[in-house]
C-alpha cells in the first residue's frame, strides 16, 4: 500500500474514532454519525453562534447568519398564515441561484413543508412536469421562470412569490417584496419536526427520460451535510501547510457558488454546511468570468468548486492578473474528472491548493468517497475511500459481492440514503434493495481499497462482440495534453455491430490531431478499445445543468456523419 493512501486512511480513522468530531456507529442500515444535528431547523440554529457575520451575498443584497434566519422565520410565517402551507405540503422553487433561493428553502423546511428544488434550466414543459409530480401548490420563482409557468399555474392550482423586482404578477403571482414588506405574522408554528419527516424531493438530471424525485428525511440530509464535512476535514488534513497560512490572514472562509443549487452539489456544499463552518457564500447570479474576478478580489473568496470550463475561463482571463487572488485555497472541478492539463495549470497558480475528487449523487446527498492530497496525484483516475457514513461494494448483475479488483455495479448504503423515489414505488423497489442503493455506476476497487468508476451501467460500446466500456477510455483520452473534454460513444457498423467514436472538445491553443489522439489511446489500452473515428467538436459538447456531458445528444450529432 502506498503511503500516501495509508496516510488519507489514518487521518479518516482520527477523524472517526470515538469521542471524535465524526464519530460513527454501525447500524442494520449501516454507518451513521453519533453526533450530527437532527433536523434542518436546529441546522439552522446552530448557524446563529456566526452572529453577524457574512452568509449570503448577492446582487439583492448581504444577510447575515442572524439576518437570514431571521428572514427566513418571518416568510415561514406568512407563508403559514397567508397562504395556508402546513407541515408535510411542498413548496417548489423555480429560480436561478440567489440569496432569495436559500431563503425559500430555509423557510419551507422551517415549517415542516417539504422543498422541491426545479432545474431552473428547464423548458416550460419540464417546469410543469415538477410541480404536477410532486403536488407543489406553492413556487418561489424568478420573473423568468414565473413567466414560463404562469399559463400552467390555474391548471396546476398553484400559486407563485415571485422574487427580485417588485411589480404586478396578476391574481397568481405574490411579490417577494410585497409578501415580506406587509402586515403580518413574524414567528413560524412550533412545528414538531422529527429527523424522519421528509424534507426535499430532488429531482434526479435526466439525462433519459423523466427525472425521478428522490425524497431525503432531515435527518438524511443532515447526515450528508456530516459527511461533507468529515471531507472538509480530511482535505485540510492532508494540506497542512495550506490551512497554516490560510490561519495566519485570519480571513472569514468564502466560497464562490458556481453550481445549481437545485443539486445537491450547489445546496449541501455551497449552502447547507455553512451553517456549521461559518462560511461566507458568495452567489453570482450568472456565470461572467471577469465579475468572478472581482467578486474573488472583493470578497476574498477561498474556496470555488466549478465546471471546468468556468475555472479555464477564469485562469486564461486576460485580466487575471489585475486582481488579488491570493485568497484562494480550493479550486477545483465538478461533474466529470478534471483534465490533467487543468491539473497542472491550477498548480501551478495555486501550488498550495486543496487537490482531490469524489463520488457522490444525489441519492446519497451529495458526498461518498474523497480522494485528497499525495493521494490524489498518485492515483489520478480513482474517487478515493468511502466516506463515514456510506458504505460502499461492487456487486454483479444479481446481486453477489464481487472479489476485488472485479468490475461490478456500485452499491452503497448508511444514513445519507434517500428513502424514496416520490410517487414512484416500482424504481424505487427496483433501485433500492435490501437498503442499498444500485448506483447505476459500474467500477471497482483496487488492492489499497480505492473506488475506481469504469462507466454508467449501460454506457457500454459492443464492437466485434467484446464490451468497452465508455468510461475507461475517455480517462485515458482526457490525459491527452490537447484534450479539454470528450464523449466515447458508439456509431452503428455494418460488420462489428458498433464502431468506438469520441467527440473531443480541444484545450485552448490546441490543434485537432487524430494520430496523436489514436496513438496516446493505443499506448495505454488494448486495440479493440482505440477510437476508430475521432471527432472534433466546433462547439462546447452539450451539458446538463450540473455540466455533465450528454452523450445521446453528442453521438445524435454524429449519427449522420
Amino acid at each position: 500500500m502506498s503511503g500516501s493512501v495509508t496516510k488519507l486512511k489514518g487521518v479518516l480513522q482520527q477523524l472517526t474514532q470515538p469521542g471524535a468530531p465524526f464519530e460513527t456507529v454501525q447500524t442494520e442500515s449501516g454507518p451513521r454519525f453519533k453526533q450530527a444535528i437532527p433536523t434542518l431547523p436546529l441546522l439552522y440554529q446552530a448557524g446563529l453562534k456566526h452572529g453577524d457575520a457574512s452568509f449570503l451575498v448577492g446582487n439583492s443584497g448581504r444577510y447575515s447568519f442572524v439576518e437570514a434566519l431571521a428572514t427566513a422565520s418571518k416568510l415561514a410565517a406568512r407563508m403559514h398564515s397567508q397562504l395556508g402551507v402546513e407541515q408535510g405540503d411542498r413548496v417548489a422553487i423555480a429560480m436561478r441561484n440567489s440569496p432569495e433561493w436559500a431563503l425559500a428553502f430555509m423557510a419551507t423546511t422551517l415549517l415542516g413543508a417539504v422543498a422541491v428544488p426545479l432545474n431552473s434550466w428547464g423548458s416550460a414543459e419540464e417546469l410543469e412536469y415538477g410541480v404536477k409530480d410532486s403536488g407543489a401548490h406553492l413556487v418561489f420563482a424568478d420573473p423568468r421562470r414565473f413567466g414560463l409557468l404562469a399559463p400552467k399555474l390555474p391548471y396546476l392550482n398553484a400559486r407563485a412569490i415571485v422574487v427580485e423586482e417588485d411589480g404586478d404578477w396578476g391574481e397568481l403571482g405574490l411579490s417577494w417584496t410585497s409578501f415580506l414588506a406587509g402586515e403580518g405574522d413574524d414567528t413560524p408554528p412550533q412545528v414538531q419536526i422529527a429527523p424522519s419527516d421528509l424534507a426535499m424531493i430532488m429531482y434526479t438530471s435526466g439525462t433519459t427520460g423523466r427525472p425521478k424525485g428522490a425524497a431525503s428525511t432531515h435527518d438524511a440530509i443532515c447526515q450528508g451535510i456530516m459527511n461533507g464535512l468529515s471531507a472538509s476535514g480530511l482535505m485540510a488534513a492532508m494540506h497542512p501547510h495550506t490551512m497554516a497560512a490560510a490561519a495566519e490572514r485570519g480571513l472569514q472562509p468564502a466560497t464562490l457558488l458556481c453550481l445549481p443549487l437545485f443539486h445537491v452539489s450547489g445546496l449541501h456544499a455551497g449552502i447547507l454546511t455553512s451553517f456549521l463552518t461559518g462560511t461566507k457564500v458568495v452567489i453570482l447570479y450568472k456565470w461572467d468570468p471577469l465579475l468572478a474576478l472581482q467578486t474573488i478580489h472583493q470578497e476574498k473568496v477561498a474556496s470555488i468548486t466549478a465546471a471546468a470550463k468556468q475555472i479555464w475561463d477564469l485562469l486564461e482571463h486576460p485580466q487575471f492578473a489585475e486582481f488579488n487572488t491570493s485568497s484562494i485555497i480550493n479550486l477545483a472541478s465538478a461533474g466529470t474528472a478534471q483534465p490533467t492539463a487543468l491539473v497542472d495549470d491550477i498548480k501551478a497558480r495555486f501550488p498550495g491548493n486543496f487537490f482531490g475528487t469524489g463520488y457522490g449523487m444525489t441519492e446519497t446527498n451529495a458526498f461518498a468517497t474523497l480522494i485528497s492530497g499525495e493521494a490524489y496525484h498518485d492515483h489520478l483516475t480513482s474517487v478515493g475511500l468511502p466516506l463515514p457514513a456510506v458504505e460502499v461494494k461492487i456487486c454483479d448483475e444479481q446481486g453477489n459481492e464481487m472479489p476485488q479488483g472485479e468490475v461490478g455495479e456500485i452499491y452503497m448504503r448508511g444514513s445519507t440514503l434517500i428513502s424514496h423515489y416520490w410517487g414512484r414505488e416500482e424504481a424505487t423497489a427496483e433501485a433500492m434493495k435490501g437498503g442499498w442503493i444500485h448506483s447505476g455506476d459500474v467500477g471497482y476497487f483496487d488492492a489499497q481499497g480505492l473506488l475506481y468508476i469504469s462507466d454508467r451501467k449501460k454506457d457500454m460500446v459492443i464492437r466485434g462482440g467484446e464490451n468497452i466500456y465508455c468510461g475507461e477510455v475517455e480517462n485515458v483520452v482526457l490525459d491527452h495534453p490537447a484534450v479539454a473534454h470528450c464523449a466515447v460513444f458508439g456509431l452503428p457498423h455494418d460488420r462489428l455491430g458498433e464502431e468506438l467514436s469520441v467527440a473531443i472538445e480541444l484545450a485552448p491553443g490546441a490543434q485537432p490531431d487524430q494520430g496523436s489522439i489514436q496513438a496516446h489511446v493505443a499506448a495505454h489500452l488494448a486495440h479493440f478499445k482505440v477510437p476508430s473515428r475521432v471527432f472534433f467538436a466546433e462547439q462546447p459538447l452539450p451539458r446538463n445543468a450540473v455540466h455533465k456531458i450528454q452523450k445521446h445528444l453528442v453521438r445524435a450529432q454524429y449519427l449522420s456523419t
